[in-house]
Order: structure tokens, then C-alpha cells, then sequence
């Protein structure tokens, strides 16, 4: 069909489907798309003869549903809520890839499918786009007739995946060395054996960690001499879309204080590294949850600005491609990202059945972490998976830096993982004199974390079976640190790498 009738087509389309038949909402969890150029939720429309209107915080889409098409749908989902009330979505947009800058989806297409351009993100090689009214057949279509468009989904929810409410604490006692005052409730720090390393090295003032995540309170007494600062920015904001990440919501400031307390100040507490550059990068907002399409942008600018790692305590049950090509950039420039595999309530999440992501992607660059809890068991809420979790970490009653100059306590992956993030940190740093964003010297971070992360019976049945992942049950251990004198540690011979290598969208 030619150029010039899709617009007549299209617009014939959304004629009929004003006139459907009664629609019910239903929140719909879509099985894997048939279709290789369209995400799952736009599959299911296509076929199901329905009308998307966003994404909701909890992974699902939201669909009203016409009374013939009932069986159609459930026949193409996992799992489905019906008869719900009208439902406020979280996103709305749409993400359009195509393949370069010199074919892209033509003008006329959006205004066929009844897309605004947001956005040209020629850099992830995607369009943003926001519907006018519902997402709708006539709209898929006039998109998968445009041949410059390579895949085409919603803008997926991620989001902090929090596990309880933040408990605020107030100092019970002072500790000996350092003298931050909640040292001692700092059970992580012993567990990991980041005490034993502190004793020859703890300053890693050359490394930069960004935390993308609600943003970080830059002003924070135990967090403001450790934050990277440049051309007058802590890091940027793409919430908001300006240039001040303050946090709002104490997640992401949480997240930085494991990873880089200021130590032995005298106040509150200590992070893994008692130096480093705490890049603060905001892509969530108050509620905890953000874009897909501004969790890209945050990658892209961390690594454009010099980060050598990426701490990343948000996940979701849906992915994209730009998420992984974003991942890939960063891998392609030598960046460590590490990546919480996710909380639920119960007795978690089995990743390598029911994939949550960024951990689940197949990146090399990816260290995706559980939690365990002071007795070394696994948090009962911490994601697992042999083939797509690679080790443990401390994430059961964490206290650190929250908003407002205060402290809290807080459970889950997400403060595992920057308990990861500020362990790379002190390899790094003790490895490398001038650490760069460079492919060897972060595959050999990551795999002296590997390679040295303590075994645990009872969690053997859990995680890190997977190369470049080597220890079944491994939990972090810092303490090869202390064991080195003089020069840094060897670095482990390089292993075959057998994380999945599969297309995401066949992981739903």
C-alpha cells in the first residue's frame, strides 16, 4: 500500500472503532507478541480488537475491552483484572524505534496513528510519542506500515519495587572506629568484610557512582563532600528535565549513603567507600516509580560524563529494547552496572522464569544482586534465579542517609545492590591507579567480585550458577582486599560467559 493511503485507511479505522461495541477496563498481563516489530501489549490490542489506554504501576497494561473480544484476550494473556473501575494509568506514551537517522518513521505515520512527537532521541535511536485518546488498532497498524519502524511499545513503568515503609532511627551508641555514630548497627559492613578493608583502603576518590534512581539530596551532611560536581551540576534530572536531581522521595539518597558515606566524620554513617564521586541521576519521582524512556537517558548521560558504574535499585516486569541497547552503550564503554533483581511479597521471584529488568538483561556489564539478611539467609522478598541472579548482598534492615539530613532503615534488593556498587568501587580503586571507563578493567572488577564472593549452603539453591557469575549461593566479601599487600590482587583467568542470551521479549 502506498504513502499516500494510510492516512485514508487509518482514519476509516478509528471511525469504526469509535463505534465498538461497550468496552470493560481490564488490567492485562500479555503473553510473548507474535509479532517481532511490536511489544506484547500492542500485539494483544491489535489481535484482541481493543483499546490501550497506558501502563499502570503494577506491570500491567490497561485495555477496554469490547464484550466480543473477551475470550480473544484472556486466550493472549498471562494473567488478567476484570471489570475494574476506570483506571488512572502511569504512562501513556509510546516508544518508536527505527534503525538510523536516515530512516526514520515518516511524519505522516504519526499523524495516520494519531501520535504527537514528544521526543527524538536519535542518540537511543527511538521516538517518543504520546497518543491522542486511546492507543487504538487503526494506530498500530498505520505504524507497522511504515516499514522505517523497527519495534514499536509502551513506555514501561519501573519503578523503586520498595519492600515496607522506611523505619527513621535515632543514634543508640557510639562506636569505636570509625566514629560515625550508627557504625555498629551497620551489620552489612561487618558481613561483607569491608571493616577488615578499611584498615589499608577505603578511599576511592577517582571513582565515579551514579545513582540512578529518585535522585540524591546533594545537601545531605554525610553525603555533600562526596558528590561529583561539574559545570555546576550533582548530575542531571530527567523527571523533571532539569539540571537539579534532588531527591524528593529518600530512595535514591538511602541508595548513595551505603554506597559512599562519608567516613569517620562524626556523623551518621559509613558507606562501603568511604570516598567516592556519588553521581546523582534522577529519573523517578515522588511515587517511586519513572520511565523507561528517562531511565535510558540517565545511562546515556552518566556514561557521557564519566561514570565507571551504574547503581540501579528499580526494576520492573516489563523491558524494551532501548533499555537494553542503553545497557549495551554503557557495556560497549567499559561501565559496570549493577542491578537489583527485585523485591515481591511472599517468597520473591523466580528471574529466570518470570524475568524482572534491567537484571535480567543478558549484558555482560550487568551484576544483578539478591538479599540476604544478617543471619545469611535470603530476604524473604529478594528475586532469585540460578541463571539470571549472580550474588548476594546485605538488603534486610539497612540503615542510611534519607532526605531532609535524617536516617532510616529500609529492606530490600535496592539496598543490596548499592552495597555491590560500593564494593566495585573499592576494587576498582585499589586495582587501577587511573581508572577509566574501560572494558578490561571493568570485566576485571566484576570478576574479582565474582570470584571472591564467600559461598553459603542454604542459599546455593538460589543464584550464581551462570558465568561470568561463579560461586552457587555466593554472597559479597571484600575481605581478598585485606588479604593483598603491596600489589592490587591477581585478577581471576577469564571465564567462558554463559549468562542467557536471549531476546527479552521471549522472557515474559
Amino acid at each position: 500500500m502506498s504513502r499516500s493511503s494510510l492516512a485514508i485507511k487509518c482514519t476509516l479505522l478509528l471511525v469504526l472503532m469509535s463505534c465498538s461495541l461497550s468496552a470493560e477496563t481490564w488490567a492485562v498481563k500479555p503473553n510473548v507478541s507474535r509479532e517481532h516489530r511490536l511489544a506484547p501489549e500492542l500485539d494483544l490490542l491489535r489481535r484482541g480488537n481493543c483499546r490501550f489506554k497506558g501502563m499502570g504501576r503494577n506491570g500491567k497494561g490497561v485495555f477496554a475491552v469490547p464484550s466480543d473480544k473477551t475470550n480473544i484476550v484472556r486466550s493472549m494473556a498471562i494473567n488478567v483484572d476484570a471489570n475494574l473501575p476506570e483506571t488512572t494509568t502511569k504512562s501513556r506514551r509510546l516508544l518508536i524505534s527505527y534503525a538510523d537517522g536516515g530512516s526514520k518513521p515518516l511524519a505522516e505515520t504519526l499523524q495516520a496513528a494519531n501520535l504527537r512527537l514528544v521526543e527524538d532521541y536519535s542518540r537511543g535511536s527511538f521516538m517518543l510519542v504520546e497518543p491522542d485518546g486511546d492507543v487504538t488498532t487503526a494506530t498500530v497498524d498505520a505504524l507497522m506500515n511504515d516499514d522505517a519502524v523497527v519495534h514499536a511499545a509502551p513506555d514501561y513503568v519501573v519503578s523503586t519495587t520498595p519492600n515496607g515503609q522506611p523505619q527513621i532511627v535515632q543514634v543508640s551508641a557510639t562506636a569505636i572506629a570509625p566514629n560515625d555514630p550508627f557504625f555498629n548497627q551497620l551489620w552489612g559492613m561487618q558481613n561483607i568484610k569491608a571493616t577488615q578493608v578499611w584498615q589499608s583502603f577505603r578511599d576511592t576518590p577517582n571513582i565515579v557512582v551514579a545513582v540512578l534512581d529518585t535522585g540524591v539530596d546533594y545537601s545531605h551532611p554525610d553525603l555533600k563532600a562526596n558528590m561529583w560536581f561539574k559545570n555546576g551540576r550533582y548530575g542531571y534530572d530527567f523527571y523533571d528535565n532539569d539540571s537539579d536531581p534532588m531527591d524528593e522521595e529518600s530512595h535514591g539518597t538511602h541508595c548513595a549513603g551505603t554506597i559512599a558515606g562519608v567516613g569517620n566524620n562524626g556523623v551518621g554513617v559509613v558507606g562501603v567507600t568511604w570516598k567516592a564521586q556519588i553521581m546523582a541521576m534522577r529519573f523517578m519521582g515522588p511515587d517511586g516509580s519513572g520511565s523507561t524512556s528517562d531511565a535510558v537517558k540517565c545511562i546515556d548521560w552518566a556514561v557521557a560524563n564519566g561514570a565507571h558504574i551504574l547503581s540501579n535499585s528499580w526494576a520492573g516486569p516489563d523491558t524494551s529494547r532501548e533499555l537494553g541497547e542503553a545497557v549495551t552503550r554503557a557495556e560497549q564503554k567499559g561501565v559496570l552496572f549493577i542491578a537489583a533483581a527485585g523485591n515481591s511479597a511472599g517468597n520473591g521471584n523466580n528471574n529466570d522464569t518470570a524475568p524482572y529488568y534491567p537484571a535480567s538483561l543478558p549484558n555482560a556489564n550487568i551484576i544483578s544482586v539478591a538479599a540476604i539478611d544478617p543471619n545469611n539467609a535470603r530476604g524473604s522478598f529478594s528475586h532469585y534465579g540460578q541463571r539470571s541472579v549472580d550474588i548476594g548482598a546485605p538488603g534486610v534492615g539497612i540503615i542510611s542517609t534519607v532526605i531532609k539530613g535524617q536516617y532510616a532503615k529500609l529492606d530490600g534488593t535496592s539496598m543490596a545492590a548499592p552495597h555491590v556498587a560500593g564494593a566495585a568501587a573499592l576494587v576498582w580503586g585499589r586495582m587501577y591507579a587511573s581508572p577509566a571507563q574501560d572494558r578490561t578493567q571493568m570485566t576485571t572488577v566484576r570478576d574479582l567480585i565474582y570470584a571472591n564472593a564467600r559461598p553459603v549452603p542454604a542459599l546455593k539453591s538460589f543464584w550464581g550458577y551462570t558465568a561470568p557469575a561463579r560461586i552457587p549461593g555466593g554472597v559479597l566479601d571484600l575481605s581478598f582486599l585485606a588479604q593483598s599487600s603491596g600489589d592490587p590482587p591477581t585478577p581471576p583467568k577469564k571465564l567462558v560467559e554463559f549468562r542467557m542470551k536471549v531476546d527479552p521479549s521471549k522472557l515474559r
